[in-house]
């Protein structure tokens, strides 16, 4: 049976705090892939539930990274974020300060699916001059050796969250549904933080995925200590929740 996400209660992890301010977003996401220059490797634990007995249902363990693209000026620490109020959807990057990173995740299927099975998965995450950030799903037809490419948007972070109750599956706002963000791992630290929220939503000929982030930053250095996703599809062959919790590795 699929275990159901859980839910913190604790007041700083309440969906209620200000916006992210826009000049932590590079620190934001910067600090996805590296940590005091040191790279950053994150534990990921994921719980699924679906309608569909055929589906996955439980508990997978796996780790994740976020490297910066050569391509990209997210490798270099001279680059500069301007403000721009009219965001681009283009799969080519601006190559003076649009930033790069490629999200990885890998992790090995329980014993009962048969031996030695395991799962992978890509995306392209990318932080534009206008203080965007976006998911973009990556090129299956790349050559051998080629970097990895953007091909098409996922979905566009919008952090302008509406407050909503922790434990709630869905929040109805004006008419839409809205996934609730899940409630980002604790973690042991001298430093108070705070709990940032964004969603997106992608829909894919007649199944619709909307999708709600969750990070955990430090308060002034806006460095992110642990986050999580999730990941609601409607369609009508589908149904599914997908929660991620993505811890540092120590």
């Amino acid at each position: 049976m699929a275990q159901q996400p859980t839910h913190s209660t604790q007041p700083e992890s309440r969906l209620t705090m200000p916006l992210l301010p826009r000049t932590l977003l590079p620190t934001l996401f910067s600090s996805l892939s590296r940590a005091t220059s040191t790279p950053t490797r994150w534990t990921l634990l994921r719980k699924l539930k679906s309608e569909n007995p055929n589906d996955i249902v439980g508990e997978l363990r796996g780790s994740a990274t976020f490297t910066p693209l050569r391509s990209s000026p997210t490798a270099s620490t001279s680059t500069t974020i301007t403000t721009d109020p009219n965001p681009g959807t283009s799969a080519s990057p601006d190559a003076e300060t649009d930033q790069e990173l490629l999200y990885s995740e890998e992790g090995s299927l329980p014993a009962s699916f048969g031996p030695g099975l395991s799962w992978t998965k890509k995306y392209i995450w990318r932080f534009t001059r206008d203080g965007n950030v976006s998911v973009w799903f990556v090129k299956v037809d790349k050559k051998q050796d080629a970097e990895e490419e953007p091909d098409y948007l996922f979905h566009q972070f919008d952090f302008g969250l509406s407050p909503s109750a922790p434990g709630s599956g869905t929040d109805v706002v004006s008419g839409e549904e809205l996934v609730t963000p899940p409630t980002p791992p604790e973690v042991p630290s001298a430093a108070t933080t705070k709990v940032i929220a964004a969603r997106g939503s992608h829909l894919c000929i007649n199944d619709m995925y909307r999708t709600a982030y969750a990070f955990r930053v430090e308060e002034g250095s806006g460095e992110v200590v642990s986050w999580a996703s999730r990941h609601v599809v409607r369609g009508p062959k589908k149904g599914q929740d997908i929660v991620n919790l993505y811890s540092r590795e120590l």
